[in-house]
């Protein structure tokens, strides 16, 4: 698996870097032009006549297209809705006047004068508000509509280069019948103004200029380290040429270990500046730095972006760079590691305490804040903390504002990370604290990555639990002694919410959590007047109800006053009404007042696959009443391994029944590594006895070949 998603993200990085996608030449030049002057090229430099840009245009009320019918008008400069962070974004209007349906993309994008990619995304609304964008960075307009899009671009994460302002947008429109046809016409570029201003960076002092002539300049920057990628280093290009050029990395050798692939792209326009990462494969993946690096690139030029596809290339003279020493951080605290990269462990101060009371194993500071406040506290960025079963759940029953419970080990310790709620940031002067924003911004950022690297190093299990009021009051009824609450329906009485264990239904609770929202975001006013289960503190006159309606709501009563809240659960076959219930029951049960039901029995346990015995299957109780979870092991061989995973549900006529459960295939190749070779999600099916009383399991992903029968 750790290597698929490393190829994966890879992939990823690769079309990151990239400034366009791969697009085929136009056929056909524009019945219309939109009107606007022709933006000035940097440095006096001539351009072509395929780049001059149309504008730049306002980014509101401008039509900047108009092709074949289809007619797009600038809509309003916006704030990307979701919750990525904030980058400005221009509104358009896609009206299609034409017979047919049609396809709108771009291509070639840059802002503010850097190379990024620019898609026309549509942001979805969830309860009020857009969480979220597509995946299609194109639109598809049925014929004789309208549609409203967004202009959204990916930012650079390479340093020195900021693109949280939008001051121009450059890009070319694509033109096609449908989202998978190549386009039948691309555009002039077009280009849309703000008004902002931004100063474009001067990529020489961003690293080492190791090519600089008529074309390009060309400059290494510093290094830095991904745990999927191993050791990156940025690049930067400034295209000086009147051409768009394409420059990709073709081998590069990094102390004295050689590599013949390497991962990362750039496409430049002219005058334009790109700046991105190349990457390593092989063993120079397995480096975690380096002091010496040479790298070979190769280059071509073309007229437009679409001939940079069918363009011949040349290999150019390798370029070095030497780097200081990568000092890495490397720190062990009773058997928990943790490994600082050289660009943040020159900033910080790392304590490993012996044996601390309150499980502190690690404490992070920026040692400048902490040399420039002189007290304790100072420069604070996080610390990592191992707590047991019982400090975990008492953890869970009260405010922690702080503290991120993230990860579990096979001891039952659970881990923490601690944070501080203030900001500890200090400098000597208002001038120094100008000058360092950056450095505690980077510290911050790299800090919130530090729960999962932490997690993934040390093979722990991730974990995360909701810390609102509603999860702490059932995080009470499980494991705070002193506290007095029932659970209650009107199907049996109130019982004591203690009489059963409640870890795992809580557990599970507490894992989904809750989003408080208003009465008004409701589809009607009784949308909440139907039968609820209620957990009670009446010595505190609190209550949540629990509605099963669209898998949960709750609504917490005190005093005289309510707060309602959606329910989100992390699996959807077991909502948090159902986990809720299944306490209940369980309390019932125990408490003498409900019967104990017995009709899964006949099914659960361990089981084996009659005729050959290879394949095995687990079926235990599930936290929602009258389901299971089945867990299916199937080998096809001594190297590959099929597993199910899924839930079912009880029928009246006795079968078990599913619809939502995931197969997955691995492989397990010569170093012991597993490969996922087949996957599927919504895999329905069924278990049932067959007269013989034999067992007997039909799984829709076998089509056809999917009934076996299983013995104990």
């Amino acid at each position: 698996m750790k290597k698929i998603l490393c190829l994966l993200l890879t992939a990823a990085l690769v079309l990151c870097c990239g400034a366009c996608g791969l697009q085929q030449k136009p056929s056909e030049t524009p019945d219309s032009t939109p009107e606007g002057t022709v933006e000035p090229v940097p440095s006096g430099q001539e351009t072509t006549a395929a780049m001059q840009a149309a504008g730049p245009f306002s980014p509101e009320g401008s039509v900047i297209f108009d092709k074949n019918g289809v007619k797009v008008t600038t809509a309003g400069l916006d704030i990307d809705p979701t919750y990525f962070e904030p980058k400005p974004i221009v509104w358009i209007d896609i009206e299609n006047a034409g017979a047919q349906e049609a396809y709108l993309s771009v291509t070639g994008g840059s802002v503010n004068g850097i190379m990024t990619d620019i898609s026309v995304n549509e942001y979805y609304e969830e309860d009020g508000e857009y969480n979220g964008s597509s995946e299609d960075f194109g639109a598809i307009v049925p014929a004789g509509e309208t549609v409203r899009r967004a202009l959204a671009y990916s930012r650079s994460d390479a340093p020195g280069i900021r693109m949280d302002t939008l001051d121009q947008m450059e890009f070319c429109f694509t033109l096609a019948p449908d989202e998978w046809t190549a386009p039948t016409y691309v555009s002039e570029p077009v280009a849309i103004a703000t008004g902002e201003v931004f100063d474009l960076p001067d990529i020489a002092g961003l690293g080492t200029i190791v090519l600089d002539n008529d074309v390009m300049t060309l400059v290494l920057g510093e290094q830095d380290y991904e745990d999927w990628f191993g050791p990156l280093v940025y690049v930067y290009i400034e295209n000086k040429s009147a051409r768009c050029i394409g420059v990709f990395p073709e081998s590069s050798e990094t102390d004295g270990v050689f590599c013949d692939y390497l991962f990362g792209g750039f496409r430049v326009a002219p005058g334009k500046l790109a700046a991105g990462m190349i990457s390593f494969d092989g063993e120079a993946r397995e480096l975690k730095s380096f002091e010496a690096l040479s790298v070979t690139f190769c280059m071509g030029e073309a007229e437009t972006f679409i001939d940079l596809d069918g363009m011949d290339t040349v290999t150019l003279d390798p370029v070095s760079v030497q780097y200081p020493p990568q000092v890495w951080g490397e720190y062990e605290n009773g058997g928990l590691r943790m490994e600082i990269p050289p660009k943040y462990n020159e900033l910080i101060t790392v304590e490993v305490p012996e044996n601390d009371e309150n499980g502190v194993l690690f404490s992070v500071s920026e040692t400048a804040s902490l040399e420039a406040g002189g007290y304790e506290g100072a420069g604070w960025l996080f610390s990592v903390c191992r707590v047991s079963e019982e400090k975990f759940h008492e953890l869970l029953c009260f405010d922690r504002s702080g503290v991120d419970i993230f990860a579990k080990d096979g001891e039952g310790n659970h881990y923490l990370f601690c944070h501080p709620t203030d900001v500890r940031y200090v400098r000597a002067t208002t001038e120094e604290m100008q000058r360092d924003a950056e450095i505690w911004t980077m510290l911050g950022e790299w800090a919130d990555s530090m729960k999962e690297k932490l997690s993934a190093a040390n093979g722990l299990e991730w974990e995360s639990f909701d810390d609102s009021y509603p999860a702490m009051l059932v995080a009470r009824a499980a494991w705070d002694k002193d506290a007095r609450c029932y659970l209650a329906t009107t199907e049996f009485m109130d019982v004591d919410a203690k009489s059963a264990d409640g870890t795992r239904f809580a557990e599970y609770v507490l894992s989904s959590g809750f989003c408080e929202i208003g009465r008004e975001e409701l589809p009607d006013e009784d949308y909440l007047t139907g039968e609820n289960l209620v957990l009670g503190y009446p010595d505190d006159n609190v209550y949540l109800h629990f509605h099963p309606v669209d898998g949960g709501y709750v609504v917490l009563e005190y005093d005289e006053n309510e707060t309602i809240y959606q329910c989100w659960w992390n699996d959807d076959d077991v909502s948090v009404y159902e986990a809720m219930h299944g306490w209940y029951y369980t309390a019932a049960e125990k408490s003498g007042v409900k019967p104990a039901d017995k009709s899964l029995a006949p099914f659960l346990g361990d089981w084996h696959e009659k005729i050959a015995g290879r394949g095995v299957m687990e079926i235990v109780p599930s936290l929602a009443p009258g389901k299971v979870q089945i867990t299916a092991v199937w080998p096809d061989s001594a190297a590959v391994l099929n597993t199910w995973t899924m839930t079912a549900a009880l029928t009246e006529e006795g079968k078990l029944v599913y619809e939502n459960g995931t197969f997955e295939s691995t492989e397990t190749d010569e170093n012991g590594e597993n490969w996922t070779i087949d996957s599927d999600w919504g895999v329905a099916g069924e278990l049932y006895f067959s007269g013989d009383g034999e067992l007997c399991w039909y799984d829709a992903h076998a089509e056809g070949e999917g009934l076996s029968t299983f013995a104990r």
